[in-house]
């Protein structure tokens, strides 16, 4: 019996470690990719969240020294937003993500979703166009 349940154990943790690529991750138990935000996707995105995407701004324009105060600010006001985010570029279901996916998953599904976009670069590339104070 406890060979059993050492194996299944050991199989889940070996499937997990070996098959992923620098483009996917687990949420929870649910292999996803870390996919290209189209305009179609960016849409999609702004038809089911409110805030975020401004805070996203913020966040990404946040001057380096208060970067993590902007993140927990932005977590507080819009958690449940965050998690709805990740449902939309994973394709996993919102109840799913609220009942099985840790804070650490959906950060690191953001950070990998950022840097395999260059949203920084391009949130610098927007402020650069837009017309400075005189």
């Amino acid at each position: 019996m406890k060979t059993e349940v050492f194996s299944t154990v050991f199989n889940r943790m070996k499937s997990k470690i070996t098959a992923l690529n620098e483009n996917e991750m687990y949420l929870g138990d649910k292999r996803v990719q870390i996919e290209k935000l189209t305009i179609a996707k960016w849409r999609q995105l702004f038809d089911t969240v409110d805030k975020l995407p401004g805070l996203i701004v913020q966040i990404l324009t946040a001057p380096q020294d208060d970067f993590y105060a902007y993140v927990l600010s932005a977590l507080d006001i819009a958690f449940e937003e965050v998690a709805q985010i990740v449902a939309v570029l994973s394709g996993v279901d919102y109840e799913y993500i609220e009942g099985h996916v840790g804070i650490d998953e959906l950060f690191e599904y953001l950070a990998r979703t950022v840097k395999k976009n260059r949203l920084d670069s391009i949130a610098k590339n927007v402020k650069s166009l837009l017309p400075t104070k005189q």
